[in-house]
């Protein structure tokens, strides 16, 4: 029996948490058992405190909340003084041309809706710019479409392959032996990397980016300039959550995020997570369904934490997500959510917030290009309308068997079948006169030939199956297999499903004779007459758009184009073109300029106490050295394994030397750490050991000036709020103790509200003084260990590619003209405005990247638009500027 502990941190969750109980199933789901007193223990949780700012059970992790639970409890901001500006078009309505990228891992089937999502996104009124981010086999199927199509890595063959093996969370031990584990780790660092990369580079990430060598002709320069792929950086990110670097990238860049997905990952009471068996023998159903969606998410994180805080720390340059409440990040921070299902077959639960929808299938509609081959179509013509059956991506270790099985269980029924080989390369030669191979067909054209269909249960082949009033026969593999065959067999439209290792011809047999039971054809076209008049590629679109986070995202002189940039100690905000524009023509110095962060994810905000800042810091310093330790002897192993052969000693000595370098590296950020760690557990700890309200959110750290800027915005903050909670706290206490019993009279709530505002104010007296003591020291430490990872790491981020086209625009912006109102400016010098905007250099490695992709972008937008169109290229620049006029902006801004 395997115990799955789930670790909370500190407080009385943890320990009811250690009598939860899972066993891995043989399907790959797993068998749970909740005690009763965990159910008493979050009743108790989700009634005692109004202020608890909960939804459903409580977070799981007791007192030690996320940050994203912490910043919704948090009343107070620090303040920063801005000039604020109207728009001069503040009328605009509508949602500004945006670079949308979609990152999704899977299958075909995962692939296939988020074409049609994206194609409804690409077309008008929207006529956003949409990328979608997936493996490099499915390339020809996106850009058939029309969509531009980008590699972030991975093989979903093998990735199918590895799931059938291992068909749940915990994979088996004869695949760990297989170095299977290993593999799939590695690969998923490698899409975490070609995420970040479909986010931010342009081209597919496949073919290389290589600009001419001759940059001495301007003319030609900027020719060749416009022939490289235009720059991408996202503006907002759609995604499955198994691609898991949405949430981090979605916080370096501050962009919207809004996730889609086929199978349920949001907790609900309604029904358990797709991959769990509950046995609610001890507590209520509701409850265990709920608790059911922490423990695969812990159980799931605490494979990949290692994996994604390397992502984070090294790549993306934030810091690493503390291992308590990384599984609940889409909870506390109420990502958008959009279940692509129709409401007719699974509706929405009571308890999802208004985040979260259900949206109804997404269909993309292939029939109409399709044509038949002969003896398809002969084949469909020469009799009834056979069963489909056909198990997609699906790739078995025994082909031969699944064959077997399905042909014995046709020759038992002697009905007319149309057999799809599939990625598990199904059929043979010896094929029965009765049965059909088939290739690839869309099943939008197919299924309706179809009498019946049987499949492995895909969220996308159940979808048209049930969609077009099929009844539908599965066998699930892995999971969210088995839970769409659980849902079509509770709506009546299919028979209990077997899974793939249970599976005979006998079953089969019986299971399709059932699905042709006059019964379940009713029910199955009674749940399609309601789907047809859904419509969920529409729906989640206008769901994606309706989002607060999609709202402000307008250029204030360009409001159909997305502001990227800000002016500093203004809340103007500008799109690339705009500001180039501006830049260009002398009218804004491009150092007041900022890239612009339209959502902040609090994913991480550091130790939640003093002493778990201690901890956290030698255990970081502990594991870096034990890890380096064990990198050098692992190499040290290879190099004797090549012992003798020219150049082993030379390894040996730059193994040596990168593990002296890399200890020293761990050594010297040890005090930076310790002063940070401390300084944040001072600064937290009123918040999560006795949940002060009043506990302000403090503002990223990104280098030397940032850092003490936050530094000395907490010395004052926490002074102040350390004097006047002594009078604040007792106050609330005793008004909230009021309010909750309703009777002034009695005066027993008030003098306990009292006493608790007492002891917070007391309490805080003492963190946030030691927090505002230890802010300057800890959070310049952190800015200047940033610093000089911005230092050391920037130069990388920057391909040649982008220094080569950057150059060429640069030399191409001072011997240019083409508008009128170009004519009254000096060129020289909006070449020399222009320049500094070039070699900013701030932030981190990442963030410079994205800064130097977002220059380009802008002046690529002005150079192309008056090749193609100059006469109204020339009436923007002019509207720009006349706007730009209208905001009556100081000239501080300009020189």
């Amino acid at each position: 029996m395997a115990h799955y502990l789930f670790h909370a941190g500190r407080g009385d969750v943890g320990k009811q948490m250690k009598k939860t109980e899972m066993r891995p199933r043989a399907d790959g789901r797993f068998d749970m058992s909740f005690n009763h007193r965990i159910e008493a223990f979050f009743h108790h949780e989700t009634h005692q405190d109004d202020s608890k700012m909960s939804e459903g059970p409580p977070t799981e992790g007791g007192q030690n909340r996320s940050p994203a639970a912490a910043q919704n409890m948090s009343k107070l901001r620090f303040r920063s003084t801005k000039m604020d500006y109207k728009p001069v078009l503040d009328t605009y309505q509508g949602t500004p041309r945006l670079n949308i990228a979609i990152l999704i891992v899977g299958s075909r089937g995962d692939v296939q809706p988020f074409i049609a999502l994206g194609k409804a996104l690409q077309a008008r009124p929207y006529s956003h710019r949409v990328r979608i981010g997936t493996h490099a086999v499915f390339r020809d199927f996106v850009e058939e479409h029309g969509l531009e199509f980008f590699s972030i890595g991975g093989d979903p063959e093998k990735l199918m392959s590895y799931m059938v093996r291992n068909p749940g969370v915990m994979p088996t031990y004869d695949s760990m032996k297989a170095g299977d584990v290993s593999a799939r780790r590695k690969e998923i660092g490698e899409m975490l990397e070609g995420a970040w990369r479909a986010c931010t580079q342009a081209g597919n990430g496949i073919d290389p980016i290589e600009p001419s060598a001759d940059g001495g002709d301007v003319e030609k320069g900027l020719d060749d300039l416009l022939r490289l792929p235009a720059p991408f950086v996202a503006d907002a990110i759609i995604a499955n959550p198994p691609s898991y670097a949405h949430i981090h990238i979605a916080e370096k860049l501050g962009i919207p995020l809004h996730l889609m997905f086929t199978m349920p990952w949001s907790p609900t009471s309604a029904f358990p997570h797709p991959l769990a068996n509950i046995d609610a023998s001890k507590v209520n159903a509701s409850t265990a369904n709920y608790l059911s969606y922490g423990r695969l998410e812990y159980l799931t994180w605490e494979g990949l934490a290692d994996i994604i805080n390397h992502f984070r720390e090294k790549t993306l340059f934030l810091d690493p997500v503390h291992p308590a409440w990384g599984h609940q990040l889409f909870s506390d921070l109420k990502v958008p959510f959009t279940y692509c299902w129709s409401p007719a077959l699974i509706p929405k639960p009571a308890d999802w917030g208004d985040h979260i929808n259900v949206s109804g299938f997404f269909f993309l509609s292939m029939a109409s290009s399709y044509s038949p081959p002969p003896d398809l179509q002969a084949f469909l013509d020469a009799g009834d309308p056979p069963v489909y059956i056909g198990f997609g991506s699906i790739v078995v270790d025994d082909p031969a068997r699944l064959t077997s099985i399905v042909l014995d269980a046709v020759r038992k029924l002697k009905v007319r079948v149309l057999l799809s080989r599939g990625w598990g390369k199904l059929g043979g030669d010896d094929v029965p006169e009765n049965v059909f191979l088939l290739g690839n067909v869309p099943h939008d054209w197919l299924f309706p030939r179809c009498s019946a269909v049987v499949h492995h249960g895909g969220a996308g082949t159940s979808a048209i199956g049930i969609a077009l009033g099929k009844p539908t026969v599965i066998v699930p593999f892995f999971g969210d297999q088995p839970w769409w065959a659980g849902m079509i067999a509770r709506a009546g439209a299919g028979p209990v499903a077997t899974p793939w290792k249970k599976l005979t011809a006998e079953i089969l047999a019986d299971n399709i004779e059932k699905a042709l039971s006059p019964e379940m054809k009713s029910r199955a076209e009674e749940l399609s007459r309601k789907i047809k008049h859904e419509d969920g590629v529409a729906a989640a679109v206008e769901t994606f758009h309706s989002m607060p986070q999609m709202q402000q995202l307008q250029c204030f002189l360009c409001p159909d184009r997305v502001a990227v940039w800000r002016i500093r100690r203004t809340n103007i905000r500008l799109s690339s073109m705009a500001a180039a524009c501006l830049v260009l023509y002398g009218k804004l110095n491009p150092e007041r300029l900022k890239l612009l962060h339209h959502k902040r994810w609090l994913v991480e905000e550091g130790a939640q106490d003093p002493l778990i800042g201690l901890v956290a810091t030698f255990g970081t310093l502990l594991f870096g050295y034990l890890g380096d330790i064990h990198h050098f002897k692992t190499t040290l192993g290879h190099k004797n394994d090549d012992a003798g052969t020219p150049g082993s000693t030379l390894g040996v000595l730059q193994a040596s030397h990168t593990m002296i370098v890399s200890l020293a590296g761990h050594t010297f950020k040890a005090p930076f750490n310790l002063l940070y760690n401390l300084a944040n557990g001072f600064h937290n700890a009123p918040r999560h050991l006795f949940r002060d309200r009043t506990v302000r959110v403090r503002n990223p750290i990104t280098g030397a000036a940032s850092g003490l800027k936050v530094g000395l915005e907490s010395l004052g903050y926490g002074l102040f709020d350390a004097v006047t909670g002594l009078v604040t706290q007792p106050y609330h206490g005793y008004k909230a103790g009021v309010e909750k019993s309703r009777d002034s009279i009695n005066l027993t709530p008030a003098a306990i509200g009292l006493g608790k505002g007492l002891a917070q104010g007391l309490g805080g007296l003492v963190f946030k003084t030691g927090a505002a003591a230890l802010a300057v020291p800890g959070y310049c430490a952190k800015g200047l260990e940033r610093e000089m990872e911005n230092m050391m790491s920037g130069s990388e981020a920057i391909t040649k590619e982008s220094i080569a086209a950057m150059s060429r625009a640069r030399q191409a912006s001072s011997k240019r003209s083409s508008s009128a109102v170009e004519k009254q400016v000096d060129e020289e010098a909006a070449a020399a405005a222009a320049m500094p905007l070039w070699e900013l250099s701030t932030g981190s490695g990442a963030s410079r990247y994205i800064l130097l992709q977002r220059i380009w972008e802008g002046y690529r937008n002005i150079y192309e638009m008056k090749r193609k169109e100059l006469d109204s290229t020339i009436l923007l620049e002019e509207q720009i500027l006349t706007r730009w006029s209208q905001l009556r902006v100081s000239d501080e801004f300009v020189s």
